[in-house]
């Protein structure tokens, strides 16, 4: 696994490409500085080395259930008409992260710690929702870092790439989130869920979990909580924010059976 590196105060913004967020709607303009099209060619971008530098499942019935669960809610997603990647790292810490341009990254440590398919379907409409909502684009372009997009993009700025790639190794993700941020990811992720056909509670169940785990295996979870910092306020508004919501799959034989692979 890489190390972590320092790098210019000019890349900061670009390194909340992993998986960043701000404030605004799930499809507010991004001020048009960096089309979809070019979102999704630094996706692959970065996509392309980091599958170099993990350990990915080859288990291909559980990497055909973790693709049907992500498609199911990117389905519902004003972005289904964009194509979205899932992939499972082996990786017993528990962890997901996201990059630009639609690409999932889930460690089967985290599948070995949901219980149940609405839970892992919980997690993944997370990270779905912080791609769609274009969080780490409008992030860039406020600070006026879209020159050094354009570097990379043209293939100019290796240097650059590097950087972000040795914290994605390094750390799963790339960023901090503020309460809003991940507030935000969590209201988008338990609708599209909804939408998909699972039970929202899922989201609120595994958020229970990784705090029950803080307490007796906080090194399971510690890379996840430091990108996703869970507190019981943000339990207490994922739990109002489902009231009223239909119920939906809750489990299912296929994950079940999945599941053992990594347990």
């Amino acid at each position: 696994m890489l190390r972590r590196f320092l790098f210019p105060v000019s890349l900061l913004f670009v390194i909340t490409f992993a998986t960043a967020c701000g404030s605004g709607g799930p499809l507010a303009p991004s001020g048009g500085s960096v089309s979809l099209d070019q979102e999704w060619q630094l996706g692959d971008q970065l996509a392309a080395q980091v599958d170099q530098q993990v350990q990915l499942n080859r288990d291909a019935r559980l990497n055909a259930y973790v693709r049907s669960v992500g498609e199911r809610i990117h389905a519902r997603t004003p972005l289904a008409n964009r194509p979205f990647d899932f992939k499972v790292i082996n990786d017993p810490n528990v962890n997901a992260f996201s990059l630009p341009g639609g690409h999932i990254y889930i460690n089967s440590g985290l599948i070995a710690q949901a219980d149940k398919a609405d839970m892992l379907a919980g997690v993944m409409a997370h990270e779905i929702s912080h791609v769609v909502a274009r969080h780490a684009i409008k992030q860039v372009e406020q600070q006026q870092q879209i020159s050094i997009i354009g570097s990379i993009l043209l293939g100019q700025n290796p240097n650059a790439l590097q950087s972000i790639l040795a914290n994605i190794i390094a750390g799963g993700a790339m960023a901090r989130f503020s309460r809003a941020d991940e507030k935000e990811a969590d209201d988008l992720g338990v609708g599209f869920m909804s939408a998909a056909g699972f039970d929202a509670r899922g989201m609120l169940d595994m958020f229970e979990k990784l705090l029950s785990l803080e307490k007796t295996r906080p090194g399971a979870v510690e890379r996840f909580l430091a990108d996703h910092p869970t507190t019981q306020s943000r339990i207490d508004d994922i739990r109002k924010r489902i009231q009223g919501m239909p119920p939906g799959i809750v489990d299912e034989p296929e994950y079940e059976a999945v599941r053992q692979s990594v347990s």
